[in-house]
């Protein structure tokens, strides 16, 4: 295992690097996950590491990679722009509250992979650890990659619930009466947020456990 070190220290530099790939397109966003995932496991291999441990550790560096370039804040953001000058138009209010569970239901989509991913990964520094096949340098790299895991998630849901509260205060201030769509519209996004919730919370779980 004298090449573990270096896994490690490669590992490490392309979770900085790839941290820098935000990009403009969901698809781009997609794409630039899965690259790391890629690049991942062929550093890995090419430290020497076995081709089921490398599958793991490119599969942990897509997803770190995939929650850095998550769109889901510049998704927030335009969909603000759109509403700007037209808070008191009911229409695009409802417009905007189902453009935002539109978003957070994708969020959720993605925080699921993220956490199925980590818990596969996280089995298998569980059992390194028991076995003594990890040094103190290694765990440490590994926890902070899941301490910047839970930020990233955390921020997210946070900005959702931000946007949710500006709702909020917008369907306050209505004066063109009731609207059961509207009203439908920020329950559901309410329950997409405490699912969202959920998930961070299940990641941050997964973080305790090394």
């Amino acid at each position: 295992m004298r090449y573990r070190g270096l896994e490690y220290c490669i590992i490490g530099l392309l979770a900085t690097t790839i941290v820098g790939c935000a990009t403009s397109t969901g698809k781009a966003g997609l794409e630039c996950g899965l690259g790391g995932a890629g690049v991942g496991f062929l550093a890995c291999k090419l430290a020497g590491g076995t081709d089921q441990r490398c599958a793991a550790i490119g599969a942990g560096v897509g997803v770190a990679g995939a929650a850095a370039c998550s769109l889901y804040a510049k998704h927030l953001d335009a969909r603000r722009k759109e509403l700007a000058g037209k808070e008191n138009d009911l229409d695009a209010q409802i417009h905007y509250v189902q453009g935002l569970n539109a978003d957070t239901r994708q969020l959720n989509a993605d925080l699921a992979q993220r956490v199925t991913s980590v818990t596969q990964a996280t089995d298998k520094i569980v059992a390194e650890i028991r076995q003594q096949q990890i040094s103190q340098s290694q765990l440490a790299q590994e926890r902070k990659a899941r301490d910047d895991l839970v930020k990233t998630s955390q921020t997210e849901v946070n900005q959702g619930t931000q946007a949710l509260q500006a709702t909020k205060q917008f369907r306050s201030q209505q004066q063109a009466g009731s609207s059961s769509d509207l009203d439908a519209a920020i329950a559901q996004q309410e329950q997409l947020l405490t699912e969202a919730q959920h998930q961070v919370d299940l990641l941050a779980a997964q973080r305790a456990r090394v």
